[in-house]
């Protein structure tokens, strides 16, 4: 009986604390934060240099001669693409061949069929 008592008196005697603080300095108003807009990596041509992707459906070497223009051996022949577009994906176009390159993963399109995909270095 003399414990259950003990617990009221002590929770009214804390409920009853103030806790007073002293400032040295006067607080300063917050000044608001200004959103930070993410900036998207660019896509880097990998190069210049032969590269060897390991693809569903494939091998394929490409070759970059310079962060504009690429060859690629498919169909029996080189094809030639160059760059034409670069935002989001770095895309390499040439007559019916499209090589399309995130900077992890890459897809050739043939006459806009896909033939190799999730092309990886």
């Amino acid at each position: 009986m003399l414990r259950p008592l003990l617990l009221l008196l002590l929770a009214f005697a804390l409920s009853s604390c103030i806790l007073l603080v002293e400032e040295d300095e006067p607080r300063r108003p917050v000044q608001p934060v200004t959103p930070v807009t993410p900036v998207q990596p660019s896509i880097v041509t990998p190069g210049p240099g032969s590269f060897t992707y390991r693809c569903s459906g494939g091998t394929l070497v490409v070759n970059y001669l310079d962060s504009n223009n690429l060859r690629l051996f498919y169909d029996g022949a080189f094809q030639s693409l160059s760059l034409v577009r670069r935002s989001p994906t770095l895309l390499f176009s040439g007559g019916a061949y499209t090589w399309e390159w995130t900077g992890s993963r890459g897809t050739l399109t043939v006459r806009g069929q896909v033939v190799l995909s999730n092309c990886a270095l």
